[in-house]
């Protein structure tokens, strides 16, 4: 049976809701980024993984499954600007967005930390992005550690930034359980030799997470499941 010393978060889609924070951010900010650039709105949709028409991003999107890095290619091909553009244009925006979170969150780790688990997040969000989010959310207090995909340890799937948090937390990776709503969290935490749980607050469906030792509508159901692991040992 499983008894965490210590819980890593995944941000976007675990501690806030995904589509409520980015679908319509994304519906303002593809047209703007086109018309900024004179590029074919519907080719920065397509770089990024927007379904225009609908208003989603899709679940496959490189927005949704790949580190910053690879959408600023993508859209820099699109737009005909370079990466940095590209980056700088972003880095502006993106800190700003206001995030949606998923219930409590603030309730949901003080909770764990009362149980004297350990908790962190890694993101493939930049540091400047996260801690921003982080702070105005009123998390950034309640975490031991915060990984960021600029932080020298790459971007989700590698692991070794589930494996700098474990260390940053003083726990073994098997003690530490990574929770997240995406592939990339569910092959980091694969990779670091973690036990994962999915949650169904970004764009996957329960079937996408084949290994996971649960999966939850969201990290509200985290205190019950680490409830029924003690009582059952």
């Amino acid at each position: 049976m499983i008894r965490p010393k210590a819980v890593l978060f995944d941000k976007d889609g675990t501690l806030t809701d995904f589509r409520a924070t980015w679908d319509d951010w994304m519906a303002g900010a593809v047209p703007a980024l086109a018309a900024e650039a004179k590029a074919d709105p519907a080719g920065v949709a397509d770089a990024i993984g927007f379904d225009l028409s609908a208003g989603r991003l899709r679940p496959d999107a490189a927005f949704v499954t790949q580190p910053d890095r690879v959408t600023r290619k993508s859209i820099a091909q699109a737009t005909g600007w370079d990466e940095n553009a590209i980056a700088a244009w972003l880095t502006a925006r993106l800190a700003t967005v206001r995030q949606v979170p998923v219930g409590d969150p603030v309730a949901v780790l003080s909770g764990l930390r009362n149980r004297g688990l350990g908790t962190g997040v890694l993101t493939n969000a930049t540091r400047r992005e996260a801690e921003t989010h982080l702070d105005h959310m009123g998390l950034a207090r309640l975490l031991d550690t915060l990984v960021a995909c600029d932080d020298g340890h790459g971007a989700k799937p590698d692991p070794r930034g589930a494996l700098a948090a474990a260390r940053a937390m003083g726990v073994a990776p098997k003690d530490v359980l990574l929770v997240g709503d995406g592939e990339t969290d569910r092959q980091a935490a694969a990779g670091a030799g973690m036990p994962f749980v999915g949650v169904l607050t970004g764009t996957a469906e329960a079937s996408a997470f084949p290994g996971a030792v649960a999966v939850l509508p969201d990290i509200s159901a985290l205190a019950d499941l680490l409830e029924d692991w003690a009582a059952a040992l």
